[in-house]
């Protein structure tokens, strides 16, 4: 399973993890197939669920932060 930890601009920490057996690197013939992934946080009440691309993993973390922060609601009080 591929990990990632990214922090976006409001200091939020997430930490993200590929949906499933959609990932590329845990399936290989999934090249070229968007992966979900799953990116929580403690000020988030639910994990927020982005579509990628396959090489989301080589995405920069500032690009991966600025798609799960768009993605992601209000943060909870």
């Amino acid at each position: 399973m591929v990990k990632r930890t990214v922090k976006d601009i409001e200091g939020r920490t997430w930490v993200c993890t590929a949906e499933g057996d959609g990932a590329a690197s845990a399936n290989p013939s999934a090249k070229g197939q968007d992966v979900k992934i799953s990116c929580t946080t403690e000020s988030v009440a639910k994990p927020v669920i982005v579509t990628v691309g396959w090489q989301w993993e080589k995405t920069s973390d500032n690009g991966l932060a600025r798609m799960i922060a768009l993605a992601s609601p209000v943060a909870k009080n």
